[in-house]
């Protein structure tokens, strides 16, 4: 073996002075020189570098690829060829005895022509590793790409051109892949470019990638998208990865909840929330105003604050007993404001349930009736007066009137008469008043059902010895109403008592007949029928209704306060003609326990 070069080949010093293997052949592709770095690479020791004069002899080392570029380079076909080829049996090898190395191949001239080749080899076993793992990443990239239940797409960041969207993606838009990847992301978003552009701007100088957008589908529906993009390199070009998450319920929950809390913070009413301990986590303004506790003051404490010590503990027993088994607790109470002073409150508190049912806080929401409980102990105080002094006006009057019966003869008794009668009438309607009125102030205060037909028994027994001139017939099933039995009672008395006293037939005929609903939660119907003149038009709607006129009186406190009555038990009050002659009015009321099971 040659260990210098000719001098028509070049300078060795040159040459050895490279850091690279380095070897030289000559126009007949002869080895005329071969660098010492040449055996830190191989398998060769330079004692066994010396006897290589052949290409041919490096086979085993993976040169035998070199040969065509080096052909090419000598017929002159090429003035610089690189070449990447595996050598094997090499001292630093890994990767089962193998490395990439990277040959390049420049010709020696001669007049022109070329005298031979130099061989430059460049270890790029480094560049290869890292190659494979990019691959590697790349291809796991791809895998998740495609398999992730999120809408994905490449873009090209110049022209926004959709290079790829996966699976999610073409289901999310709508769009088939080959027509999601031949559109620009512009044509799904719905802000300008320069929109787009501002946001961008924006997201880099708050440091954050992701963005909020309206895109549109295929449907033409618009959904609300949060954006997250990154840049990513993707066979050597730079492209955007973004994420699509469609966050279009998110966006009305969070709309809907922002108008509840403006709502909560707007209502009139009194609103507070405690978590599951009863530690008030939030009040609107206006239990602010009502209890002079402000925001900062109440949170963190429970509603002890507001404890008046005018209700019992056995009321408040009841009350967590109520929340805490998950039901609506409503009452009235008193409270005391910050000042002192006590108030009237009519309050509702609901628990609040997780997905799973488990209690996590309560809504209390109270309204301040001090002002309607002072009106109504006003007219009950006057109330309680004038029937006071109106039935010492009325004995008075009887008393007087009794008298004088004595004293005179025939024809001025039948006026004074009169004068009774019509002062047993006040005397009545005055009692019936009352009995309404407890009525609907008892309808909060009672929890009790009555059986229709045991009721009517009663009433009826009173009527036939009353009018034993009336015909009254009954035809009742046994059902329970969810009312108490002095209320029906003075249902059934006020209608019976209307049938027969307002009929111009000698023998008035009244029926009463109950009708029991094919379904438990349909309301128990109690018809009473008469054949006397019927019901005005005028009155008949008016009761209906509800309607007060002081101007219709012909059936006295009767109907008029019927109507009432029923409708505060929830129930309904229907006036229609009787055949051949006559008035039918159909009460409507509410079934007992019993009755719906």
């Amino acid at each position: 073996m040659m260990t210098s070069i000719p001098d028509d080949i070049g300078d060795s010093l040159v040459l050895n002075s490279l850091q690279e293997p380095v070897f030289v052949v000559d126009a007949d592709g002869n080895i005329v020189f071969l660098n010492e770095r040449l055996s830190n690479v191989t398998a060769y020791s330079p004692e066994q570098l010396e006897n290589i004069s052949q290409l041919a002899e490096f086979l085993d080392v993976g040169f035998l690829s070199l040969r065509d570029g080096i052909q090419e380079v000598l017929a002159g076909e090429a003035t610089d060829r690189r070449v990447e080829i595996t050598m094997q049996n090499l001292k630093s090898a890994q990767d089962e005895g193998t490395i990439h190395v990277e040959a390049r191949i420049t010709p020696l001239d001669d007049d022109g022509m070329p005298a031979g080749a130099i061989v430059v080899l460049r270890d790029i076993n480094t560049r290869k590793q890292m190659e494979k793992t990019l691959r590697e990443r790349e291809q796991r990239f791809r895998t998740m790409f495609e398999s992730h239940s999120a809408p994905m797409l490449l873009i090209e960041p110049d022209s926004g051109q959709i290079l790829n969207a996966n699976e999610a993606a073409t289901v999310f838009y709508g769009y088939g892949a080959e027509k999601l990847t031949s559109m620009r992301v512009q044509e799904i978003n719905r802000l300008s470019e320069k929109e787009v552009a501002r946001k961008r701007e924006r997201a880099n100088k708050e440091n954050r990638n992701h963005f909020e957008f309206e895109h549109l589908l295929a449907s033409g529906d618009v959904r609300t998208v949060e954006v997250y993009t990154t840049p990513i390199e993707i066979d050597g070009k730079e492209l955007l990865f973004s994420i699509i998450h469609d966050i279009s319920d998110r966006k009305q929950s969070e709309h809907e909840l922002e108008l509840y809390r403006e709502a909560v913070s707007q209502t009139g009413h009194s609103v507070l929330i405690t978590d599951e301990e009863g530690i008030i986590e939030f009040v609107n303004p206006a239990f602010e105003a009502d209890t002079g506790y402000s925001q900062e003051e109440a949170i963190g404490k429970t509603p002890a604050i507001l404890k008046s010590n005018k209700q019992s503990q056995a009321f408040y027993a009841d009350l967590w007993n109520t929340i805490l088994a998950g039901d609506v607790w409503e009452a009235e109470l008193v409270n005391r404001s910050k000042s002192g002073q006590l108030y009237y409150v009519e309050q509702t508190i609901a628990p609040i349930t997780d997905e799973d049912g488990k209690i996590t806080n309560f809504v209390a929401v109270q309204s301040d009736i001090t002002e309607r409980k002072l009106r109504e102990k006003r007219l009950s105080d006057l109330n309680r007066i004038l029937r006071h002094n109106l039935r010492n006006a009325l004995t008075a009057i009887e008393g007087y009137t009794r008298t004088l019966l004595k004293e005179v003869d025939e024809p001025q008794q039948h006026k004074l008469k009169r004068i009774l009668a019509q002062a047993e009438t006040l005397a009545d309607t005055s009692e019936k008043i009352t009995t309404v009125r407890q009525s609907l102030n008892d309808r909060y205060d009672i929890d009790v059902t009555c059986n229709v037909g045991a009721v009517l028994s009663e009433q009826v027994a009173e009527f036939e010895d009353s009018y034993p001139e009336a015909s009254i017939e009954v035809d009742a099933e046994s059902a329970e109403l969810d009312l108490d039995a002095a209320t029906l009672g003075t249902l059934l008395r006020e209608l019976i008592d209307n049938a027969i006293t307002h009929n111009d037939r000698e023998n008035p005929c009244v029926t009463v007949t109950v009708e029991t609903p094919t379904r438990p939660s349909e309301p128990i119907k109690v018809h009473v029928a008469d054949n006397g003149p019927g019901v005005p038009e005028q009155e008949r709607t008016a009761v209906e209704v509800g309607t007060d006129d002081p101007l219709i009186h012909s059936s006295g406190i009767g109907l008029a306060h019927v109507h009432w009555l029923v409708i505060n038990y929830g129930g309904d009050v229907e006036i229609r003609d009787n055949e051949p002659r006559g008035t039918i009015v159909t009460l409507s009321l509410p079934p007992g326990e019993q009755s719906q099971s």
